[in-house]
């Protein structure tokens, strides 16, 4: 089995964001003094600070505090390994706890180690440095059996994970959630006039415009197979996931692909939406959107349904 290990050289490893979440603002100073080699050190100073933070810009790294107010490093860790994106994310604890119990509390909450306090430097350096390793590796990993290599989308089986994560998420937090289904429009056509080579160009440039609108960390876009993409886009009602459909079939037909075997001239795209909050009770958002995609394609093409 090949060694992705081989390919993570020092300066590599050293571009890990690393989150330090403690109460005690001279304990994260001191932790990040230690750790310079790390230019991406972020600190925040409660468990409410570091779900938010995992939230917006998830780390590959957290080292966490256990005994801090209001909620402790074992209850903040439980949320933040729930979070998309940080199921992989090792968490550290810091502790001057050092009993039997209190080491089995730290592993059911989800913690990848712990160190206790006061922290050695080399020690904790030499253990930062093997679970950025790990993530890193499992990094690269995942990017393979989940990406597309042509678009450097995400896959099938990506959107089908993701998709069944935030279905639960948006049921538990009672929040909408949106999927645009997009389908390029005579697709064979252009790949008969322009041949396969051209035609996987075409799609090159079609996923860097779907990616340049989404501009939230939680947004996701994946080719679902051949010319069709999707949109999972959590916390999203109708109107904001039509609203960045839109932007996608505008900016497609504006960017002129030529296309002599469809009656715009150029390329366009199809898209269907629907959110939780718009469909039926029982009834699946992705086949939804589908619909709506059919209805577009029937109506002409080039729009949003």
């Amino acid at each position: 089995m090949y060694d992705f290990m081989q390919d993570l050289t020092l300066q590599e490893v050293s571009k890990a964001k690393i989150l330090l979440v403690d109460d005690e603002k001279m304990n994260t100073a001191i932790l990040a003094k230690s750790l310079h080699m790390f230019p991406n050190v972020s600190r925040v100073h409660s468990g409410s600070e570091a779900i938010e933070f995992c939230k917006n810009s998830p780390p590959d790294l957290v080292i966490l505090d256990i005994v801090m107010p209001n909620m402790n490093g074992l209850e903040t860790c439980e949320i933040i390994k729930k979070l998309p994106l940080m199921q992989n994310c090792p968490v550290i604890f810091s502790t001057s706890l050092q009993s039997i119990e209190d080491e089995i509390a730290c592993w059911e909450a989800g913690g990848s180690d712990f160190i206790n306090k006061p922290v050695t430097p080399m020690t904790l350096l030499k253990r930062i440095m093997s679970h950025i390793q790990l993530k890193l590796k499992y990094d690269q990993q995942q990017k393979l059996a989940y990406f597309d290599s042509l678009t450097k989308l995400g896959n099938r089986r990506h959107f089908d994970d993701f998709y069944k994560e935030q279905i639960l998420l948006a049921s538990r937090s009672k929040t909408d959630l949106s999927v645009v289904v997009l389908d390029v429009d005579y697709f064979k056509a252009y790949n008969d006039n322009y041949g396969h080579k051209q035609g996987d160009e075409c799609l090159i440039s079609i996923a860097d415009i779907i990616k340049s609108e989404l501009n939230r960390p939680t947004d996701s876009a994946m080719r679902y197979g051949g010319e069709e993409f999707a949109l999972i886009l959590p916390n999203t009602d109708i109107e904001g996931a039509q609203f960045v459909a839109r932007k996608i079939v505008s900016g497609i037909k504006n960017e002129k692909i030529q296309h002599t075997g469809s009656p715009y001239n150029v390329v366009t795209i199809s898209a269907g939406v629907s959110s939780l909050k718009t469909i039926n009770k029982g009834f699946d958002l992705f086949d939804a959107s589908d619909k709506q995609l059919y209805l577009a394609k029937q109506s002409g093409r080039n729009v949003c349904a």
